[in-house]
């Protein structure tokens, strides 16, 4: 594809995306894993034709959930077998319904299969096989780190500033899988700390 062709191809993903996004709010976090996801292939590389898509739409699984359910499956508070497995559903739910959306708009059938994989597993374990994979994964953690998704997870999950500072806290250093993606992810750190030393209260205009 000519690199037109592809923004347009990346701006109707996100259009179809949209309406199973809207069930938790996550076109503004897939948006910004998305910008994540650039800036982690100007540094690692990868198959963007992979790794655009499976960001994009490693979320619409949640749509498959009750609202009850997301609140029990999702968030810094989450835990145990309940959660795990609701979790799952939205792993694999998802998956499905992206391999459809590719496959209406006739993408790459081996390309399809990949991007499937990813979403098939991009929350549970530990293990990622692909460079695409590495990168699908930090760029989707990194919408906490970034200074609109920090103050989302705040204010959509009821949590202290503090709780979430401390939760990411311990978690970068095994969490990330590039070099990239933890350089980003402390810096963004190192952003949030400053903001909490210089109010307790969200910013009026978030950016990513």
């Amino acid at each position: 594809m000519e690199s037109m062709d592809w923004d347009k191809f990346i701006a109707r993903l996100f259009a179809l995306a949209e309406p199973c996004l809207a069930v938790r709010g996550d076109l503004p976090h897939a948006r910004v894993s998305h910008h994540y996801a650039l800036r982690l292939m100007a540094s690692e590389g990868g198959d963007w034709k992979i790794i655009e898509p499976a960001v994009i739409l490693h979320d619409l699984g949640w749509s498959s959930l009750k609202p009850e359910e997301i609140r029990l499956a999702f968030g810094v508070r989450a835990g145990g077998a309940e959660a795990e497995r609701l979790n799952r559903i939205h792993e694999i739910e998802g998956a499905s319904l992206a391999r459809r959306l590719l496959q209406s708009l006739d993408y790459d059938p081996r390309r399809v299969d990949r991007i499937v994989e990813i979403i098939e597993r991009h929350d549970s374990g530990s293990r990622a096989d692909s460079l695409e994979e590495r990168i699908t994964k930090d760029a989707d953690k990194l919408w906490r780190f970034s200074r609109i998704g920090f103050w989302n997870e705040i204010e959509r999950q009821g949590l202290s500033a503090e709780e979430l500072h401390r939760y990411l806290s311990e978690r970068t250093e095994s969490w990330f899988f590039t070099p990239s993606g933890l350089s980003l992810a402390k810096g963004e750190l190192e952003a949030r700390a400053l903001e909490l030393n210089l109010s307790k209260t969200a910013p009026d205009t978030p950016e990513g």
